[in-house]
């Protein structure tokens, strides 16, 4: 009851949901980049929302399903494929037997998410050749492949520019013209970007005064401003502290949009206050749960119609 890492990728781990609570003991989070689209991979196959799951970037790897089982892929579309055949995203999937699944080339997005029914063991680093046992026992057999007819509405993820933050606790140090050019010019991701922050490319924004400021607390989407005039937006590996003036804050609902931009792409920025954020951020968690309540129901009744024929 396993799968085999036929082929590794430059960044494919497997990934929790982040440690909590232990950010002022200097232990950063950590955890999945897309958090929307890890959760909804996870309720699609009957999982629990934060069930260890594959982060796959690309190149990407290629896995080979020592056993039957059932998966799910949510994010970015890489074409994936299995036996030569295209997969779809969004819905749940039977694997076959000894299938081997491929990643051929990345259409949109920067992150896919591959959850197993019952979750995987271990986490870290994927490594060539290695096997990855499965924490439970397939529910089912199958010697070929199986699309359930069912898939998730992921409207929320929709790969717009649009990102909404609010005021960090330093945005008063931004003179007026960088803070009217941050509302309202596009930015550029950079190459510079990685699971521990995503620089940005801009005009120059510059500050009223010049002092310094003490080391001070962070967190995943915090908007750092550099020296040199630039931004970074920290990621999921961010650091504990840092002692850049912190300008604004990327609301939770928009950090799995923003984590799927890829080097090149635009994002605009757009000011909101904290009611705003929290209203999206309970509306978006509703609509995860209510995924996972729907697919549970819809994997229950296909185990009972189904478990003599597979």
């Amino acid at each position: 009851m396993s799968l085999i890492i036929h082929k590794v990728g430059i960044l494919d781990t497997i990934q929790h949901f982040g440690v909590k609570g232990l950010q002022s003991k200097g232990i950063r989070p950590g955890g999945v980049m897309d958090q929307f689209s890890a959760s909804i991979a996870n309720a699609l196959v009957g999982n629990k929302l934060n069930e260890d799951l594959l982060e796959i970037h690309f190149p990407a790897c290629e896995i080979i399903f020592k056993k039957s089982c059932i998966i799910a892929l949510v994010g970015a579309h890489f074409s994936a494929k299995l036996n030569e055949k295209y997969l779809p995203l969004n819905r749940p999937i039977l694997i076959p037997t000894n299938g081997k699944l491929q990643f051929v080339a990345p259409k949109y997005g920067r992150i896919v998410y591959l959850a197993i029914q019952g979750g995987l063991i271990g986490q870290g680093r994927l490594i060539k050749n290695s096997e990855i046992a499965f924490k439970k026992k397939p529910k089912l057999n199958s010697s070929s492949l199986h699309i359930f007819p069912w898939s998730a509405d992921v409207d929320w993820q929709k790969y717009s520019p649009e990102i909404h933050v609010i005021q960090g606790r330093e945005w008063e140090r931004l003179n007026e013209e960088s803070q009217r050019q941050f509302c309202c010019k596009p930015f550029k991701l950079s190459h510079h970007a990685d699971r521990m922050g995503y620089r940005l490319q801009h005009d120059t924004f510059h500050t009223r005064t010049k002092e310094e400021i003490i080391s001070s607390a962070v967190n995943f989407g915090t908007i750092q401003l550099l020296p040199n005039g630039q931004t970074i937006v920290l990621m999921a590996d961010h650091q504990t502290t840092g002692g850049y003036p912190r300008i604004a804050h990327v609301i939770s609902a928009d950090l799995p949009k923003l984590a799927q931009k890829s080097p090149g792409d635009e994002v605009v920025f757009h000011l909101t206050d904290q009611e705003t954020a929290e209203k999206e951020w309970v509306a978006q968690q509703k609509h995860i749960r209510q995924i996972q309540n729907i697919s549970q129901l819809k994997l229950d009744e296909f185990f009972q119609k189904n478990s003599n024929q597979l």
